[in-house]
């Protein structure tokens, strides 16, 4: 973990006009990296271009690399990196099967935008929750790319990416804000929030390819 030195150079840099600039993508991929997880509460927001009204969610999140937890009134999804749990209490079942490192949409997909599929189009200062941010405009170069556009809201003192707003390849908007956001959390000390136990009497539904 990075710690007193790079973080006083962060906080330096944030009176400085050019830190807007000097943002890329793959140095906010390479803070993410460097943290060993986050908690964070959220809110998601998705709506689409050919329905009225809009869709919300609210739940918890805990992230560590590829493995994270996500908790929401309906539903419960785990992944340790390599099984994926999804437990929806409302229909008694939880299904498993193996975790899609290749193209599946995950809460780190929203945390790190590659700079292999997206440019930065623009970039400005702002402030969100009283606190300074960079504002990120990206576009796709890959049509492999979930998101057609997006624009990121990165936390200038350690730049997490904590609001992103994205239209995907269908024309759907995705509004995801992120608050009490805690960084590297005692939760983690273990990976047992990375797995998953059903409850007595749920039935099990196994879609693991056998090896």
């Amino acid at each position: 973990m990075r710690r007193v030195l790079l973080l006083t150079v962060l906080l330096l840099g944030l009176a400085h006009p050019a830190l807007a600039q000097r943002l890329s993508l793959s140095s906010v991929q390479d803070a993410y990296e460097a943290l060993d997880g986050l908690q964070a509460s959220f809110t998601q927001v998705i709506a689409s271009s050919f329905a009225d009204g809009s869709t919300r969610v609210e739940g918890a999140v805990l992230l560590s690399g590829n493995k994270y937890r996500v908790r929401t009134p309906n539903q419960t999804v785990v992944t340790d990196g390599e099984t994926t749990w999804i437990y929806t209490p409302a229909d008694s079942q939880v299904v498993v099967n193996d975790a899609d490192t290749e193209g599946a949409v995950t809460p780190e997909t929203f945390l790190t935008a590659s700079d292999d599929l997206y440019k930065v189009q623009s970039s400005q200062q702002t402030t969100r929750g009283g606190r300074p941010h960079v504002q990120l405009t990206i576009a796709s170069t890959d049509s492999s790319s979930r998101f057609a556009e997006a624009t990121l809201w990165v936390r200038t003192e350690d730049r997490i990416v904590t609001r992103m707003r994205a239209t995907d390849r269908n024309g759907s908007i995705l509004n995801l804000r992120l608050h009490s956001i805690t960084l590297n959390p005692d939760t983690l000390q273990s990976d047992a929030p990375f797995t998953f136990s059903p409850p007595s009497g749920v039935r099990v539904v196994d879609l693991r390819r056998r090896k």
